[in-house]
């Protein structure tokens, strides 16, 4: 008989306490002077500003807090004075505004920040031993936009949101408007390595030898040994791009546009006997 062992604090206590250590161990980890430095005005001129090194902080965390927009991520630090104060504003001062985080966040896209932050990240899991990179995985996932919605025939040829579709495992067909974000991951940490985010009309196959390369210039990694990814990466070019960084690439045969194999073989090149058998060892 099992007896239910009673506990010194309530279910919502163990919550708020996971709440309260988890931001001080995730900031813990990153380093961010040196990214906080390329936000920094060099001018002496003008107003003191916010906390450049908080807002930083309020940006990275946010999607860890399920906060998936600007208007939302100032009502948590208004009404959250804890989250505030983690994130290293001063808890009597008035928060930033929504165009001060849209500024700022402007401008760590145009400096190309978020991709330093997360090489540099890449780059200490390895040396600590927590990444191999022997062993990479390819996919990618839907990302939904919260721009407004257009046909494809305007959106189709911009950078910007468009219209993407994919089966999922159970072969259902999932459309969405938004981006694509494609990954390689290290397969034992399962942890990213490489990234790459495009329109959501961009074919998976088409961004396999990009990520690829993307792994293989990292000289800090070990040699890739193994690349697996889905049938819908079932391509020439992705084979290539595998053999030419010396790795083997794992990939399930894509038989949606199969043609007829030659006589004698099957859809996998295995040869076939007169009685129609695929012949094995």
């Amino acid at each position: 008989m099992y007896i239910l062992q009673q506990t010194l604090f309530s279910f919502e206590e163990l919550l708020k306490i996971e709440y309260g250590e988890r931001l001080p161990i995730f900031f813990s980890a990153l380093d961010l002077t040196p990214y906080v430095k390329e936000l920094t005005s060099k001018s002496p001129q003008g107003a003191k500003g916010y906390n450049r090194h908080a807002i930083l902080r309020a940006l990275l965390v946010a999607p860890l807090e399920g906060i998936s927009t600007f208007t939302s991520l100032k009502k948590r630090l208004d009404s959250d004075i804890v989250f505030r104060y983690q994130c290293g504003f001063n808890a009597i001062q008035d928060v930033p505004s929504i165009s001060t985080f849209s500024r700022i966040f402007k401008k760590i896209t145009q400096k190309k920040l978020a991709e330093k932050l997360f090489h540099d990240l890449v780059e200490e899991c390895r040396k600590e031993g927590i990444i191999n990179g022997t062993k990479i995985a390819i996919d990618s996932t839907a990302i939904n936009a919260y721009e407004k919605k257009q046909p494809k025939s305007k959106c189709k040829d911009s950078n910007n949101a468009t219209w993407g579709a994919k089966f999922d495992s159970f072969k259902n067909k999932i459309t969405w408007f938004g981006y694509k974000l494609h990954l390689a991951v290290d397969t034992e940490s399962e942890l990213p390595v490489a990234l790459e985010v495009t329109p959501a009309h961009v074919n998976d196959g088409d961004m396999g030898p990009v990520l690829i390369d993307k792994v293989n210039s990292q000289a800090s990694l070990k040699q890739i040994n193994f690349i697996m990814m889905d049938a819908g990466y079932d391509q020439k070019k992705n084979y290539e791009a595998a053999h030419n960084v010396g790795a083997q690439a794992i990939i399930p045969l894509n038989l949606r546009n199969e043609k007829e194999p030659p006589e004698g073989f099957s859809s996998n090149g295995t040869p076939r006997c007169s009685m129609g058998y695929d012949m094995v060892y």
